[in-house]
């Protein structure tokens, strides 16, 4: 078996810039392929494990980037990766709502529509 498998990433605070960027980029696209699939139960622990990467990676590039030390390619890769967070936060919130509307239907905050219409 291979041991390489059982040993934890690097922490993203100890990872050069590019390959923080590198990480970011494949956490985006695991969440937009657990979206598309729509695997409920891989869908939330991804969305969380990017947030926590997203918050490192604008601690570690934002001071980099107000001292003029980020190249224009990593700029455009950090705007490209803001454009898929972004969609795929829109997508997220579009899968949630049929569950959202259950919920309220379930919890007497909004009446059923098949209810609505035979007590009328």
């Amino acid at each position: 078996m291979n041991s390489s498998r059982h040993t934890p990433p690097p922490a993203p605070n100890a990872l050069s810039p590019e390959a923080l960027m590198g990480r970011l980029e494949r956490e985006i696209a695991l969440l937009e392929h657990a979206l598309r699939l729509q695997d409920h139960a891989r869908i939330e622990p991804q969305a969380r494990r990017l947030h926590e990467l997203l918050a490192c990676t604008m601690d570690t590039l934002t001071p980099a980037a107000r001292q003029g030390r980020l190249s224009t390619a990593m700029r455009d890769r950090l705007s490209q990766a803001s454009g898929r967070v972004r969609e795929a936060l829109a997508r997220l919130q579009r899968s949630r709502a049929p569950v959202d509307r259950a919920v309220a239907v379930l919890a007497g905050e909004e009446q059923d529509p098949v209810r609505r219409s035979y007590s009328a």
